[in-house]
């Protein structure tokens, strides 16, 4: 049969991470923890020491940075 030239060739082999799984640190709790952060100290400064709003602010930053890690990771297995 024959082969197309625009078809990609086969790619190298490349072997897994040689870093135990228990070591590796997961893209979303670090992305979740980075935009919890940045959320709790953007609402700190809108709203003051208003404790609900900061509270608020801080889980909706986690859920955020949770959603983009897992993004991130889909797209690093891909890759």
């Amino acid at each position: 049969m024959p082969r197309s030239r625009k078809r990609p060739g086969h790619h190298d082999y490349q072997q897994p991470s040689a870093i135990p799984a228990r070591q590796r640190t997961k893209a979303r709790t670090i992305w979740a923890i980075l935009f919890g952060v940045f959320a709790l100290i953007m609402a700190f400064f809108a709203a003051g020491d208003n404790y609900v709003i900061l509270i608020a602010a801080a889980v909706i930053g986690a859920l955020i940075g949770y959603v983009v890690g897992k993004t991130v990771e889909q797209d690093a297995r891909h890759k």
